[in-house]
């Protein structure tokens, strides 16, 4: 093997690796700003972006499409449901986060719903043979444990219209539902299911017989992951974060956050400037993306080369 194509391959495997890392971010939340001298918690979690979209992979076959001011919805004729395939493997918890309306009120049970790996997608649910969950906006939790639906869960919060996050977790080895947010409000249910984990391998909405507006629609997995957190260049603190990780800190004098997951070769920096009321913002880390670009530029000019050498030789 020639120099050059050992390097091209080399350069290959790095502009491969980077786009991989960029399937994972840092997810971050943090005061706007606080007064120096003062206690402040930073919060921070590894996550990847499973579903960030409302154009669904499936839905039941014969779902119709209503146009409601310029904008799709979707109406179901009983059981009926928009989902797409998630692997959540690797993650210690997810996070669903629905935000739209439900067109008209109830006429049944829409909800978010998981569905297991061996979901039937030319059928409605409540498939005997399946896992599923369904968390009725209604008010009522559901479960599919390979017989059909059962009401098991009558307490929770109902939900109509504006933003609702639905967080559960992997408790040994089973589904917790763990809480829910309507609207910045947050009920918590940790109410474990008993279905195995590994098993969830569609997430979703359940329209059953109503219309559903989804203006946006999203799945964060949470990367159980060894993190390192800098500040000042310095060491300060190292551990394993299994969902979300918080830190107490309490600055005197301008200070720079990098919180590392090294695993995944990702990070966020954080700024925090001098005043006696503190901005805090972050800082995007473009070494990454020019890596990328150099890579990519690097890969485009060790094939022209090849090229060229081999037309010279002809």
């Amino acid at each position: 093997m020639s120099l050059s194509r050992a390097i091209l391959l080399s350069l290959i495997f790095a502009f491969l690796t980077s786009l991989t890392v960029l399937s994972y971010t840092v997810q971050v939340s943090y005061p706007s700003n606080v007064l120096l001298g003062q206690n402040f918690n930073i919060s921070f979690s590894l996550v990847s972006n499973l579903i960030n979209s409302t154009n669904f992979q499936y839905m039941t076959p014969g779902t119709k499409l209503v146009n409601v001011s310029g904008k799709t919805a979707y109406e179901g004729f009983g059981s009926y449901w928009l989902i797409d395939r998630i692997n959540v493997t690797d993650s210690s918890q997810i996070m669903i986060t629905f935000d739209g309306n439900v067109v008209g009120g109830f006429s049944n049970v829409p909800g978010i719903v998981l569905y297991g790996s061996n979901f039937t997608l030319s059928n409605m649910d409540g498939q005997i043979g399946n896992y599923e969950i369904l968390v009725g906006w209604y008010g009522i939790l559901f479960l599919d444990k390979l017989t059909g639906y059962n009401g098991v869960l009558y307490t929770l919060p109902s939900f109509s219209s504006g933003n609702y996050t639905v967080i559960f977790k992997n408790v040994n080895s089973s589904v917790c539902v763990y809480s829910i947010t309507i609207n910045s409000s947050i009920y918590m249910i940790k109410y474990n299911t008993g279905i195995p984990w590994r098993s969830v391998g569609y997430a979703g909405i359940r329209t059953d017989t109503d219309t559903i507006l989804p203006l946006s629609f999203r799945v964060l997995s949470f990367i159980p992951s060894n993190y390192t957190v800098f500040v000042n260049g310095k060491e300060f603190r190292s551990g394993f974060s299994n969902g979300t990780t918080s830190l107490t800190l309490r600055l005197f004098s301008p200070t720079v956050l990098n919180i590392s997951f090294p695993d995944y070769h990702v990070y966020r920096v954080i700024v925090i400037s001098t005043s006696d009321n503190a901005n805090i913002h972050e800082e995007f880390p473009f070494i990454q993306v020019i890596l990328i670009a150099v890579t990519g530029m690097l890969i485009g000019l060790s094939i022209r080369k090849e090229i060229i050498k081999k037309q010279g030789r002809t």
